[in-house]
């Protein structure tokens, strides 16, 4: 992402309060920009409420903004000096952040809380998985500039209805994907299966084949090989058969799913919320493709805050507030509110989540994310880590539109996403 040095509106009007901050005395004034509504955005805004009220050294603020556009305006508004502390996102876009930069090492404020014994965020991060430690620590520098929220990932949502019918069960591996969309195509004449979350399916298709992903020492990828153009192959072959659905038809999966357009579709838990049937049918719901090739391996998503880099007592005071939101009982309150896991240890020792997790709704898809996070894994915080998973996407398409044949893809996505990380 490039920095652009031009002042929007509202950078410019954060400017100018920022600035009137600086010449007045009273608390530090740390912002949090988001694109949250509903639920999210009413517990974000009440424990930002309770921070404030619990001490007086510092104020924060919350700024909603339209999710059209936020990453860039987030972006140049940093870059210019007027942006956020923290942001809500992935650990792969504190990289970015942290090349130029713009992101704040928290693990400096974690050593000094435990040289004076409070060894709180310390304690936070180990009672993480170990997969889930190494996304938080795994910044190329050593340092640690996002912390996960709360935990979603894939499930696979199906016609129940449909299924039984034919006498078909949700996936245990792709070969079996493979049969119910053959089955479902002809039996039924659509398409069994759309990935709403590509790239996550191919990331999983490359760790389960036993590929690798990056090589951090040599900035390279360890997935450009043929195994590779197989797996490109075979999804646009599913594709052209009429068994898989590249694109969606309507608007969302959900939407083509609960209309009859699929059969299937792998997307996030959250569509729990989404998928309304229609004409009866009754929806299924069950965990993702977690193992093939006798390799476990499951792209949970751990969104949280992302530290950005203000004067020394804003940055403390950013993490002042993140001390406080990732507290057990705030923390669990946050996963109610994004209808997801805990992904701590702490959180989950609360006798609180565990009523949480026991009396979900028979709806829920969380069951099915929990049921995988034995496998689940992560990928290095590099530069280009992003731009990689756009890549693989692109060349794949590229192969489903006939534009090119897998090999010359895989050999194109190679170059490219090499360049990526040698940027």
């Amino acid at each position: 992402m490039k920095i652009t040095k031009i002042i929007y509106p509202l950078i410019a009007a954060t400017a100018l309060l920022t600035g009137c901050k600086k010449e007045q005395k009273g608390p530090v004034s740390v912002e949090i920009w988001h694109a949250y509504n509903g639920t999210q955005q009413a517990y974000l805004e009440d424990a930002v409420k309770r921070f404030n009220e619990s001490q007086s050294t510092y104020v924060v603020k919350t700024l909603a903004q339209d999710n059209s556009g936020f990453a860039d305006l987030v972006y140049n508004a940093v870059a210019n000096g007027v942006g956020p502390s923290i942001i809500f996102n992935y650990g792969s876009t504190a990289v970015d952040y942290a090349k130029e930069d713009l992101a704040v090492d928290i693990s400096t404020y974690i050593k000094e809380d435990s040289a004076k014994g409070d060894t709180f965020m310390r304690d936070l991060i180990d009672s993480l998985p170990p997969s889930m430690q190494t996304d938080v620590k795994g910044f190329a520098d050593g340092g640690i500039y996002y912390l996960p929220g709360c935990t979603t990932g894939p499930v696979f949502f199906y016609n129940k209805t449909m299924f039984d019918e034919l006498g078909l069960t949700p996936p245990k591996d792709w070969k079996e994907l493979e049969n119910i969309g053959r089955t479902v195509f002809e039996k039924k004449g659509i398409a069994a299966f759309h990935s709403d979350g590509l790239v996550d399916n191919i990331q999983e298709l490359i760790m389960q084949n036993g590929m690798g992903y990056i090589d951090t020492k040599n900035k390279k990828i360890l997935f450009g090989t043929d195994k590779m153009a197989e797996i490109y192959q075979w999804y646009a072959d599913c594709c052209h058969k009429g068994w898989f659905e590249f694109n969606t038809v309507g608007k969302y999966s959900s939407e083509d799913l609960a209309n009859g357009t699929i059969a299937a579709f792998s997307g996030s838990c959250v569509n729990d919320q989404y998928v309304k049937m229609i004409n009866g049918e009754e929806l299924g719901i069950a965990p993702w493709i977690a193992e093939s090739n006798g390799i476990a391996f499951y792209t949970a998503w751990n969104r949280g805050p992302i530290f950005l880099k203000h004067a020394d007592d804003v940055n403390r005071g950013a993490y002042e507030f993140i001390k406080f939101f990732l507290s057990p009982e705030n923390n669990l309150g946050w996963a109610k509110a994004n209808s997801a896991l805990s992904p701590y240890g702490t959180t989950q020792a609360l006798s609180g989540y565990g009523e949480y997790i026991n009396n979900l709704p028979s709806t829920s898809a969380l069951p099915s994310v929990q049921a995988n996070l034995y496998a689940s894994g992560s990928f290095p915080n590099v530069h280009g880590g992003s731009q990689v998973r756009n890549i693989i996407v692109e060349y794949l398409n590229n192969v489903v539109d006939g534009k090119m044949s897998a090999k010359e893809a895989v050999a194109a996505m190679e170059k490219d996403c090499n360049a990526a990380l040698n940027d």
